[in-house]
């Protein structure tokens, strides 16, 4: 053994008791902190890549219920083709929401030749089933009317308002002659009409 290998040896077994420990260090690092790091670094990868995920996620999930809200704000559409009428731009209250289509009934009897004579307004129809569903948004008015008019007359009007496009739901329709001139009929007509006032 040549002088400087014993000069090593010599020094390794007079700081054995330093050498010992930084090598059980460098073995407990390289065993046991080196995974634990890798494990570290490969969480948070994936916790950075989860939330990258998830953030894709809500993305997509809040255009497709922005979608699904504008969807549900277009007129809906009944197996007859007829629409729910929604109150313009969502300003009217649920009662006021009414006025187009009672501008519309009366405008119908105007061009028929029918003359109302009264009109009631009735805006919780006990009997009326959308009513009675309490469906968020959906409103029913019940219009109890007197008109008088001939048979021809009521005939355009009834057809005139089943035509319209707008679902009214022709609830009854009694009419009686007028004593003084059988041509002239007295009618009790109840519509019902129905509108869509989603809040915002």
């Amino acid at each position: 053994m040549d002088k400087t290998t014993k000069i090593i040896i010599n020094i390794l077994k007079e700081n054995a008791v330093y050498v010992v420990p930084i090598f059980l260090v460098i073995i407990l690092f390289v065993n046991y902190v080196t995974p634990e790091f890798s494990k570290t670094f490969d969480a948070i990868k994936l916790l950075k890549s989860s939330k990258a995920q998830f953030e894709q996620n809500k993305q997509q999930y809040d255009m497709l219920k922005a979608q699904q809200d504008m969807q549900n704000r277009t007129k809906k559409v009944v197996k007859d083709g007829k629409i729910i009428f929604e109150a313009p731009d969502m300003q009217f209250s649920p009662d006021a929401s009414f006025a187009p289509l009672f501008e519309l009934i009366l405008t119908i009897a105007e061009q028929s030749g029918i003359r109302i004579r009264a009109i009631d307004y009735d805006y919780a129809p006990a009997e009326d089933m959308i009513f009675a569903a309490k469906l968020e948004g959906y409103n029913a008015c019940e219009l109890n009317m007197v008109a008088v008019g001939s048979y021809s007359e009521f005939q355009v009007f009834l057809k005139t308002i089943m035509k319209e496009q707008y679902v009214t739901n022709l609830a009854e329709v009694e009419l009686t002659p007028w004593d003084k001139d059988k041509k002239v009929l007295i009618a009790k007509i109840k519509l019902r009409l129905y509108t869509r006032t989603m809040p915002n």
